[in-house]
Order: C-alpha cells, then structure tokens, then sequence
C-alpha cells in the first residue's frame, strides 16, 4: 500500500498569528518540526505540504519536502482538509495509479512522534481498516453520561450508544477515546466515496493525553515547547 502523507498549512491563524512559521524548539518551525516527523516515516515522494503562503512554501522546501500551491479559495477559514485533499490528488495524481490511502499530519499536533505515526502505518497496511485515527483514552466524564441541550426539545444523549449505557455503573462502562488530530490516514477508496478523512471501520492509534496539545494559543505553544523540553532531558538521564 502506498500513502500519501499530507502536511496541509496555511498562513492565516486567527488564535496565534503566523503560528505555523513560529519556533518550536531549537529555532525548528512548527511546520518544519512536522516535515522532520513525516521523513522519518516516508519517503520523499510520498510527502506533500499543501500551502497558499509563500514564507511557509520557503519553510517546507528548505526542508527537503515537496510543495503543492493551495488555490486561494482552498486556504480561508470555512476551507475544508477533505476539499485540500481532493486538490491534492487532483494534481499528484490524477489517474489514481500512485497513492492508495491518504495521511495526515497537522502541523499543530507537534507531540506526536514516529513511533504514533508508525503504528498508523501499519494498521492502515494491514488492510484490515478504511481508516487509522490517533486518539487519547478520556479518563474523566464518560461521554454515554453527557447531553446535549436542543431548544426545541430538551436534553438529548450526547451519543446514540448513551441510552444503553446512561444507567450503567462506570465499571459497565466501555472505554471511551477522543481524536487528537495528530494523525488520520483513510484508503483512497474511502475518501473517494465518502469524502471524510476518517469513518467506516476504524483503527486507533492511542496518546497519552499529555501529548495530545493541539495547539492555537500562545499558551498551547509554550506547554508543548515545556513537553519536549522535558521529555529532552528524560532522555539525557
């Protein structure tokens, strides 16, 4: 099977300007940190950086990994991932002979490391899924015991699984994962019949919370520059 890992970034950020060209660690961008990441795991010709903005095209292409200009119209905020990905495959490959699945990897979740991005490689090979997620355990309130609240009609169970669940002790309760954003691959064929970038029959690929910072605030940028600092020196011990 042959993926396509895509590091789809722009230049707008209404959270923290410019944040994908800021510095993570040791004077390495944000987008350069994930470039790294990706080439540990693929090959180059299976890397792509999907990108309007042409101090971040600079960025990728001093990293070694191939850029793909982004229409404008494909980098405003309501832009979707799934509407780049289509770009994408459109330009790279057009007569769907190259890639058979779809990676990505945001630029904002710095915390993953090649280890995550591995495993999703193998369990999307395995072909035993259509897609591959990375995920945290959520060790808090279990989601079947939350609600949403609609106007017209009350409450409602958060999830469809809730009502048999709602009840239960929390030891009946089945584990339960949010995505982080750090990784998603899907097959080709999924994405094309569906176009989502993760569903059917879905694989996981668990993180610890603490490395599931997804970042968009100056705040999120200094916990994960606190994080690999501290995970540095562990290692130097």
């Amino acid at each position: 099977m042959r993926i396509l890992c895509v590091i789809p970034v722009r230049g707008g950020s209404k959270g923290l300007p410019r944040k994908n060209a800021l510095e993570l660690l040791d004077g390495v961008s944000l987008l350069e940190w994930t470039i790294r990441q990706a080439q540990e795991c693929y090959t180059p010709d299976c890397i792509a950086v999907s990108t309007e903005d042409k101090d971040l095209a600079e960025i990728a292409c001093a990293a070694g990994a191939h850029v793909v200009p982004r229409p404008r119209e494909l980098s405003t905020d309501e832009a979707t991932t799934a509407a780049v990905v289509e770009h994408l495959l459109e330009f790279l490959d057009p007569k769907n002979k190259l890639f058979d699945a779809i990676a990505i990897l945001q630029v904002t979740s710095p915390l993953r490391n090649s280890d995550d991005i591995r495993a999703s490689i193998e369990l999307m090979r395995s072909t035993a899924y259509d897609s591959v997620i990375s995920v945290f355990p959520i060790t808090g309130d279990h989601p079947a015991k939350m609600y949403f609240l609609e106007t017209s009609s009350g409450i409602q169970v958060a999830t469809p699984v809730a009502p048999a669940y709602e009840t239960a002790r929390r030891q009946e309760l089945p584990r339960a994962y949010r995505r982080n954003g750090a990784i998603f691959i899907t097959t080709r064929n999924h994405f094309e019949q569906t176009g989502h970038l993760w569903g059917g029959k879905t694989g996981i690929v668990e993180m610890p919370q603490a490395r599931s910072i997804d970042i968009d605030t100056a705040d999120d940028l200094k916990a994960a520059q606190q994080a690999l600092n501290a995970s540095r020196n562990e290692d130097a011990k």
